[in-house]
């Protein structure tokens, strides 16, 4: 008996055997019910209104681990550039205040909105 996943990196569905490598772990662990928390596998799941667990397929986990990691150091190149470490350090060791409320706005700018024209 198996179950299905969907693969987010490449956008198919794949047959699972009962286990699955997922995002930031090194082992494959037992895949469990959303909705009971029992294992896919030996167990009736019919009543369960589960999501389906997006998972990358095996063919595609070294693929997804080298975008990944290239998303991580271009991530670091921008917050470098930007002076986040040391931005936020500042932020955090100031009190509440008109200037803490400036540098907060320009850190939350820079993560979410148009501040950083790089991402484009």
């Amino acid at each position: 008996m198996s179950h299905r996943h969907f693969c987010d990196s490449a956008g198919h569905w794949w047959d699972c055997n009962g286990t699955a490598l997922r995002r930031g772990e090194t082992e494959p662990s037992v895949c469990l019910c959303v909705a009971c928390g029992r294992p896919l596998e030996g167990f009736d799941h019919g009543e369960c209104d589960a999501p389906v667990e997006l998972v990358v397929c095996p063919e595609h986990q070294e693929e997804e681990r080298r975008r990944m990691d290239e998303a991580r150091k271009a991530y670091e190149r921008r917050a470098a550039q930007f002076g986040f470490e040391e931005k936020w350090t500042r932020m955090k060791a100031l009190p509440d205040g008109p200037e803490k409320d400036a540098l907060g706005g320009e850190i939350v700018e820079w993560l979410f909105g148009d501040g950083d024209r790089q991402r484009q």
